[in-house]
C-alpha cells in the first residue's frame, strides 16, 4: 500500500498539470470569443481585452486590462478596467440560486463633453445598448452582486477648470436579481462612498430595484460634505453662472423610480459662496434660457417633487454682471446671509405650511439690505410675497451702472430702495420706490447736468412723491400685470421681477437723459 502512494500523488499532480496546461492554452481562444461576443452585443461601444484567465476550481474568470471606447469618439477611451473578477456567488448557490458576483478592481471611467453629447443623442435607453448581453458573454450567469473597489470617475470639459472627478469609489449592490425580494420594497441593498475632487466626501446608502420598468429605481439617503463649488465651474458655465468660492454640504434623501421622483433635502449649507450670474454679449455662448427651461420643468411637473427643509447661505457674495453694456457693470450683495425654510416646488397635500426666505446683507458692500419672501406652491405655479429694503448705498459704488445708462459719474450721494411684490395666480402687483439723497455729479461734466439728471430720473417714473426735500429725489413705480410665464421656476420669476423693478424705476430716466 505504501508503494502505491507515490503513484497516486503523481497521478493527481499529472492531472492538475494537464488541466492547468489545457486551461492555459484555452485562455486565449476564450479571450477572443468573449471579446467578439461583447462587441456583437454592444451598440455604439467597443471592448478590447488584453488577457482572460479561467479558474476551473473556483468557477471564476478574470478579465485583465480591458478598455471600452465610444465608437463615435474613440480617443480617449471611456473606461479602463485593470481587473474584473467574475464568479459564482457562493452564498446564493447554497440557497439554491445560481447567480454571479462581479468584482471590479480600480476601474477608471472617463467622460468628456463629446461623449456626453453623443450619449444624450441616443434615443435608446441604457438597458437597450447591449450591456446585459455583454456581461453574459463574460460569465454565463446573471449578475446578482456588483462590487467596485477604488474606482475613479473623471468628467472633462475644455478650459483651465475643466476637470470634475470622483475617486476612491467604493460601491456595492447586492440582490440585483431580486432573489430575496419582498413585496412593495426595493430589493437590492446599495452603498456608495467616494471622494469628490480634493476635499469633499459623498455617501449614498439605501435600496434599489434594478429590474424595475421602464427604468431602475433607487431610494437612498444622501450625504455630501466639503464640496468646493468653484471646482464645479465647468458645469456652472452652461448656466451662465460663475462660482469663485464657497463650500457646499447637504444631507437628505433621493427617491427616483418609475412611479416616484422625489428629492428631500433636510439640510443644505453654503459657506462663503461667491456666485455671479452673467448676462453675456450677443454671440457669446449663453445657456441661461435653456437652464431656465429645465428648471421650469422641474418646478411645474407634479411627479418631480423637490423639497428643502433648511437651506442656509453664510457670508455669501451674490452678484449680477451685465456684459452687454458699455461699460459692463456688476451689482452684488456682500456679507449676505440667506435662510430658506420649508421650500418645495409642489405642494403634495401632506402639509399646507408655506415656505419662507430671509435675506440680509450689504448692497454694493455699502447699503444695508434685508428681504423676506413667503412661498405658496400651487399646481400651475407658485404664489409668493416679496418685501425688499435697501438703505443708504453709496452711489459711487454703482458708477459703472450710471456710465452705462447715463454717461456720467456720481461724486457723492446715497441710494435707497423699497419694494413690495405679490404674485397670485400668475398676476403680479406691487411697487418699487427708489430714493436718491444728496446727489453730486462729477464736476468735470457740463454745467447744469444735475438739473438734467433730476429731470431725467423724474421723467422716467410714473409717480412723484409730493414735496420732497431739496436734496432728495424720491419716486415710486407701480408694477402690475400678468407674468410672461407664470409656470417658470420660482427663483427665476423673483429674479426677473426684482431686476425689472430695479431697472424700470431707476434707469428709464437715465436712458432718457442719455438721448
Amino acid at each position: 500500500m505504501r508503494r502505491r502512494w507515490p503513484w497516486i500523488v503523481g497521478a493527481i499532480v499529472l492531472v492538475v498539470v494537464v488541466l492547468a496546461l489545457t486551461v492555459q492554452f484555452a485562455n486565449e481562444p476564450l479571450r477572443r470569443r468573449v471579446e467578439a461576443q461583447m462587441n456583437a452585443a454592444l451598440v455604439g461601444y467597443k471592448v478590447s481585452i488584453r488577457e482572460l484567465r479561467v479558474h476551473p476550481v473556483g468557477l471564476s474568470v478574470d478579465l485583465v486590462d480591458w478598455i471600452v471606447i465610444q465608437e463615435a469618439h474613440p480617443k480617449p477611451p471611456i473606461a479602463y478596467i485593470p481587473r474584473l473578477h467574475a464568479s459564482v456567488q457562493w452564498v446564493e448557490l447554497v440557497r439554491g440560486h445560481l447567480v454571479a458576483d462581479f468584482h471590479f478592481e480600480r476601474p477608471e471611467l472617463y467622460v468628456d463633453t463629446r461623449h456626453a453629447q453623443k450619449e444624450a443623442e441616443n434615443p435608446k435607453s441604457l438597458d437597450q445598448r447591449g450591456w446585459q448581453e455583454a456581461a453574459l458573454a463574460i460569465f454565463p450567469l446573471k449578475v446578482n452582486l456588483l462590487r467596485i473597489d477604488r474606482g475613479k470617475f473623471t468628467y472633462l470639459e475644455p478650459g483651465p477648470l475643466g476637470l470634475v472627478y470622483l475617486w476612491n469609489i467604493d460601491f456595492r449592490a447586492s440582490n440585483i436579481r431580486n432573489v430575496r425580494s419582498r413585496d412593495r420594497e426595493y430589493p437590492s441593498v446599495i452603498h456608495l462612498a467616494a471622494n469628490v475632487l480634493e476635499s469633499a466626501k459623498l455617501r449614498l446608502d439605501g435600496h434599489a430595484d434594478f429590474l424595475a420598468e421602464p427604468h431602475a429605481g433607487i431610494n437612498a439617503a444622501l450625504d455630501l460634505s466639503g464640496l468646493e463649488i468653484a471646482r464645479l465651474q465647468p458645469i456652472f458655465e452652461h448656466y451662465d453662472v460663475r462660482a469663485r468660492n464657497g463650500t457646499l454640504s447637504m444631507a437628505g434623501a433621493v427617491e427616483y423610480a418609475p412611479k416616484m421622483k422625489k428629492v428631500q433635502l433636510a439640510r443644505v449649507a453654503l459657506d462663503r459662496p461667491d456666485v455671479e450670474y452673467v448676462k453675456r454679449r450677443a454671440g457669446q455662448a449663453s445657456a441661461g434660457e435653456k437652464a431656465a427651461q429645465t428648471a421650469a420643468k422641474v418646478t411645474t411637473q407634479p411627479e418631480v417633487v423637490v423639497r428643502a427643509d433648511d437651506v442656509q447661505l453664510d457670508r455669501a457674495r451674490l452678484a449680477y454682471a451685465n456684459e452687454t453694456t458699455d461699460p459692463p457693470y456688476r451689482l452684488f450683495v456682500a456679507d449676505c446671509g440667506v435662510h430658506l425654510r420649508n421650500f418645495t416646488n409642489v405642494r403634495t397635500g401632506e402639509d399646507d405650511s408655506k415656505g419662507t426666505a430671509e435675506v440680509s446683507g450689504k448692497f454694493m458692500d455699502s447699503g444695508a439690505t434685508t428681504a423676506r419672501a413667503d412661498f405658496r406652491p400651487k399646481p400651475n405655479g407658485t404664489d409668493f410675497d416679496v418685501n425688499l429694503q435697501i438703505e443708504n448705498t453709496d452711489v459711487t459704488t454703482m458708477n459703472d451702472l450710471w456710465r452705462a445708462y447715463g454717461k456720467f459719474d456720481f461724486e457723492r450721494g446715497s441710494f435707497s430702495l423699497y419694494s413690495q411684490l405679490t404674485v397670485t395666480n400668475g398676476y403680479v402687483d406691487g411697487y418699487v420706490k427708489p430714493i436718491f439723497v444728496e446727489l453730486d455729479v462729477d464736476a468735470g461734466k457740463e454745467a447744469g447736468i444735475g438739473k438734467k439728471l433730476y429731470a431725467g430720473i423724474v421723467g422716467g417714473v410714473t409717480t412723484i412723491l409730493r414735496n420732497p426735500p431739496r436734496d432728495q429725489v424720491a419716486t415710486e413705480t407701480k408694477l402690475s400685470g400678468p407674468l410672461d410665464n407664470p409656470q417658470t421656476s420660482t427663483l427665476e420669476v423673483i429674479g426677473k421681477l426684482v431686476q425689472n423693478a430695479f431697472f424700470k424705476a431707476i434707469l428709464t430716466g437715465l436712458e432718457r437723459y442719455q438721448r
